[in-house]
């Protein structure tokens, strides 16, 4: 998801971890979760087990931060990864 934003990107940093990452944790099929930040806008990347999975998480993200950040949504997409790659621990 692509957000605009207008403040302090460590304060949108830290507000997505505390306040995103618990519901994301909560919620099936939660495999990753992560956030960049640049030039006004943040895009925030996850990984879920199944497509569903995605669409719940994605539809909570938004709804947390309509009630807790002054962000706007400029594009959303949900969908299958072609390939995604972790390291080997």
């Amino acid at each position: 998801m692509i957000y605009s934003f207008s403040g302090d990107p460590e304060e949108v940093t830290e507000k997505s971890r505390n306040g995103i990452l618990p519901i994301f944790k909560q919620q099936p099929g939660f495999i990753a979760y992560g956030v960049m930040i640049q030039d006004g806008q943040i895009v925030s990347v996850s990984a879920w087990a199944s497509e569903a999975d995605a669409q719940a998480a994605d539809d909570a993200a938004k709804q947390w931060v309509s009630e807790n950040m002054d962000a706007k949504v400029v594009n959303s997409f949900v969908g299958d990864y072609a390939w995604l790659e972790f390291a080997q621990q």
